[in-house]
């Protein structure tokens, strides 16, 4: 979605369990913006790419490491899952730094265009998270 919002404030970064920035996401936008159009706009776009019906009412989504409910792929990811029950705060922290269930995801954001020259956004925030950190 290209429509940006100049006259709203700009969202801090929400790193997600797997590293994505909840801020950049169509759904946490229309959430955090309260943005009927950009919840029409992302139903219109999920039913065009993936021929899925969504309700644009239901286009809501607080972030990853909120615990109200959430839209999609996010309501049943097993990273979130995973990170959840393990207590952390991203998989960055994790003993088991990059799982095969991280790397699954992070194949599927690059398919889907949440990538940098071919390296998943997400991968890139938690490497530096892990640099930043001490832990590569």
């Amino acid at each position: 979605m290209a429509q940006e919002f100049a006259d709203k404030p700009a969202l801090d970064p929400h790193i997600a369990y797997c590293g994505l920035d909840c801020s950049g996401c169509d759904v946490y936008r229309a959430t955090a913006y309260d943005s009927d159009e950009l919840r029409q706009a992302y139903a219109a776009k999920v039913l065009d790419q993936f021929k899925i019906q969504v309700e644009p009412a239901n286009v809501n989504c607080h972030g990853c490491r909120d615990n109200r409910p959430k839209s999609g792929f996010c309501a049943w990811c097993q990273v979130r899952s995973c990170a959840m029950e393990r207590g952390f705060e991203n998989c960055a922290v994790c003993p088991d730094y990059a799982c095969e269930k991280l790397d699954q995801v992070h194949a599927a954001m690059i398919n889907v265009g949440k990538a940098v020259d071919g390296v998943a956004s997400a991968k890139i925030n938690l490497e530096a998270i892990r640099r930043d950190r001490g832990l590569s």
